[in-house]
């Protein structure tokens, strides 16, 4: 499955990998998670996500959060993680989670709530590259 039209920007910090790509007219950054999403790992792709935004200023994103091997998260990560969600708002067009566990999907659309996020689950990559891509 090809999901660039460029080559894709990555980034890989301990416990997740962080890519931006443009396809269809809609830029992504793509976080593919691993393991236990903890406030160290959170404040790291957060940084990385900040970045992406400061070089890109004019952009807006559509985020892929790839939760397939997460193993679970502490709620000093998803606050935190929720916190960044609000500050960068504007430059972000929707999210997509893609998750298998019913836990972290029903997380995600809780956070989504409170933050004023568009919020499209997925089971597997390949639905939401069905869907979406």
């Amino acid at each position: 499955m090809q999901m660039s039209e460029s080559i894709p920007f990555s980034v890989p910090v301990e416990g997740v990998e962080v890519k931006k790509f443009s396809q269809n007219s809609h830029n992504y950054l793509h976080f593919t998670f691993n393991g236990k999403f903890t406030h160290e790992l959170s404040s790291d792709a957060i940084d990385e996500w900040k970045s992406q935004c400061k070089m890109n200023p004019s952009e807006k994103f559509v985020h892929i959060w790839d939760c397939q091997n997460m193993s679970g998260f502490d709620k000093q990560a998803k606050d935190l993680w929720m916190e960044q969600m609000n500050s960068l708002y504007d430059q972000t067009e929707r999210i997509v989670l893609v998750s298998d566990n019913i836990i972290i999907r029903g997380a995600a659309r809780l956070m989504s709530r409170f933050t004023k996020h568009t919020l499209c689950a997925y089971r597997t990559l390949v639905e939401m590259s069905a869907a979406e891509l």
